[in-house]
């Protein structure tokens, strides 16, 4: 009986250990092809990001440690200490409708003094894209600019690629559905000539009446003002120097409907004829049991000492001049450096509708330069300021940030009673005149019908608001704005975005109409160029394999690294398909230079294990774990066999005691 046993045993210890070397030969580790890092803030999405695409990374072979830092501590790390390989943070594009790559502060620009990148102009393709930059930037013909741009984002995103872009959001708007011509991407200061009602919406009162709320403004001297209520209110008023399309492209359709650029350094504007400055009313004591506007209520003007009637004023190349230096002058500016470059600014001698503009991109040099971002400046909404009712004769002469000597403005101008009048009384040339205003409750305007009548979408004249009064009812709470909303006693709503599941019921509602816009920001995965694999040594190294010979290593591992990361089902599960999919270092807002036909980063492991097939890395037909195929097979397959053991000893016993 004892042989009988140690028999059995030996069987059982052999068929043990064979599958046990079995199963051991098969968990044959991998080395990983890199091993990287990726860095991010915490809280919001972007630790979301980082773990899905430290997932896919590992389906190319490539090992990712996940470092999450409080916001302080990662920005430091990218500004000082540069210890990661890749990071993600959101891209904003802060100043300006110009799609100058992708920040103000020269963060993200290619030889910026931030750049977290570490571009250097030693990296192949790094001064020619700085070349179509300057070339960018010093031209005035738009369509040959829009040109440029397509070619300086091609060659960014293929021979360099300083990161991938992931998402741009989107910002909702709804309006009830017998809205008709609301267009969200104009908005609808500049929707308002296009748009009429279809009948009236449950809750609506007035088909004569448009309704929307907002906060309280502060100041409507677009010099002071710093807040969006206040600015909304002004557009209303005033009208741009230079119109600029949702997608950021110049038009000839605003106050300035023609310009030339003389040499590199001097630009003439020339303004359209016929525009008048609405009456100058002072509606500071007024609310909603006042009596109608007279000209005992106009305000008179600090230069000329008279009012504007609605055609005693006409708009000119004076306003334009004394708006760009008000904005230059640090006495009633708190924004001076926008216009430092900015060496004369003036009407033109035999022309009181035409002004120039003289250009130093550089005050500390002997010659004038041009200025990268002069057209940013110069085109923000700058609304256009009467020069008769605050400018003054005073001969006091200051120099503004650019050096251009001025008279009219002095230290205590905006103590006088034009300029204090101004910021709660403010008018323009624009579409409506401010009625009244009472805090915490409404402002309501009335639709001037001496505006000039042209339209910012196609140019037409002739137009006029569709509706004769506009009402903004204070309401800041989003919750409760969104319910007023869906009783209908606003036409309009901003509250979707921070609310999205009420987004969701009003989108499937027939009775609203949701538009999204994109925003003027995304969010990026970037690359550390110092950093070896990704870049370093690898930036200058060039591929002998046919057809890759004008890449370098470093490029061509960004290359693979952008094409194993599945953004489409990123989005699909963190944004519920509704973010876009970005493809440039110029954002999809910027609609008019963003190139749709760019390079694309789909996935497609098929091409990324291309490139790194072609950088001398390879990756394992089943890379993820870096554990081979037949891993899992077998796994289950000894458990299997562990499971059926026990009956295994017991039918050899059986045998063994029969013989």
């Amino acid at each position: 009986m004892r042989k009988k046993r140690i028999l059995v045993s030996l069987i059982v210890i052999l068929m043990i250990s064979s599958s046990s070397k079995f199963l051991v030969n098969s968990f044959v580790y991998h080395e990983p092809i890199a091993k990287i890092s990726i860095k991010t803030n915490g809280g919001g999405i972007r630790p979301d990001y980082a773990l899905y695409i430290a997932d896919y990374l590992k389906d190319i072979g490539i090992e990712v440690s996940l470092k999450i830092e409080e916001w302080t501590v990662f920005w430091g790390v990218l500004l000082e200490t540069h210890n990661y390989d890749l990071g993600l943070i959101k891209a904003v594009k802060s100043f300006g409708p110009w799609p100058t790559p992708p920040s103000p502060d020269d963060l993200f620009t290619l030889s910026g003094s931030l750049n977290i990148f570490g571009i250097d102009t030693d990296i192949p393709y790094v001064n020619q894209s700085n070349q179509l930059l300057e070339e960018i930037h010093n031209t005035v013909d738009f369509e040959l600019k829009k040109t440029l741009y397509y070619e300086y984002q091609q060659l960014v995103m293929d021979k360099i690629i300083p990161y991938l872009p992931l998402f741009s959001p989107k910002y909702y708007q709804a309006v009830w559905s017998n809205t008709k011509g609301y267009n969200a991407e104009w908005g609808i200061v500049d929707s308002l000539p296009y748009m009429r009602y279809d009948g009236l919406h449950t809750g609506q009162e007035d088909i004569k009446e448009f309704n929307i709320a907002d906060a309280n403004w502060k100041d409507l001297n677009p010099l002071f003002s710093d807040d969006g209520s206040s600015s909304f209110v002004t557009s209303l008023l005033l009208e741009p120097i230079i119109q600029i399309s949702p997608g950021f492209a110049p038009l000839k359709t605003g106050l300035v409907y023609e310009w030339e650029q003389i040499d590199e350094t001097h630009y003439q504007f020339w303004m359209m004829d016929d525009v008048y400055w609405n009456p100058s009313y002072d509606t500071t004591d007024r609310d909603a049991n006042s009596g109608p506007l007279t000209s005992e209520d106009l305000l008179v003007g600090l230069k000329d000492g008279l009012p504007s009637t609605g055609s005693s004023h006409q708009v000119t190349a004076h306003d334009a001049v004394f708006t760009y230096l008000a904005w230059a002058s640090n006495i009633t500016s708190e924004s001076t450096s926008y216009h430092e470059w900015m060496s004369d600014c003036y009407v033109d001698p035999g022309d009181d509708l035409s002004f120039h503009i003289h250009i130093d991109g550089d005050p500390d040099t002997p010659e004038a330069e041009p200025y990268a971002d002069m057209w940013a400046s110069i085109s923000r909404p700058w609304f256009v300021l009467p020069e008769f009712f605050l400018n003054s004769t005073n001969p006091y002469v200051w120099g503004t940030m650019g050096g251009i000597q001025t008279t009219g403005l002095y230290p205590g101008i905006e103590l006088t009673p034009q300029w204090v009048a101004y910021s709660t009384s403010a008018f323009g040339c624009g579409k409506y005149s401010l009625d009244y205003s009472i805090k915490n409750s409404i402002t309501v305007l009335k639709r001037w019908d001496g505006w000039y009548g042209k339209g910012a979408i196609d140019g037409k004249l002739g137009l006029k608001p569709f509706i004769d009064t506009f009402n903004i009812k204070v309401i800041p709470d989003l919750s409760a704005e969104l319910e007023e909303f869906k009783k209908g006693r606003i036409d309009l709503t901003n509250a979707l975005n921070l609310l999205p599941f009420e987004r969701k019921q009003i989108q499937s509602d027939c009775r609203f109409e949701v538009q999204g816009l994109l925003q003027q920001e995304q969010e990026i995965l970037f690359f550390n160029f110092r950093r070896p694999f990704i870049g370093a040594e690898n930036n200058r190294i060039y591929y002998d394999v046919p057809g890759k010979e004008e890449y370098n290593l470093g490029v061509g591992v960004r290359k693979a690294i952008c094409y194993g990361i599945d953004r489409e089902e990123m989005n699909t599960k963190l944004h519920d398909g509704e973010y876009s999919i970005s493809h440039s270092v110029v954002y999809p807002k910027t609609s008019y230079y963003y190139y749709d036909n760019i390079i694309k980063y789909d996935y497609d492991l098929d091409k990324s294990l291309e490139w790194f097939e072609a950088s001398g890395y390879h990756i394992p037909e089943c890379p993820r774990d870096f554990l081979p195929e037949i891993f899992y097979p077998v796994l289950f397959g000894s458990i299997g066999f562990l499971i059926l053991l026990p009956v295994i000893i017991i039918l050899i016993r059986k045998i063994i005691v029969k013989l």
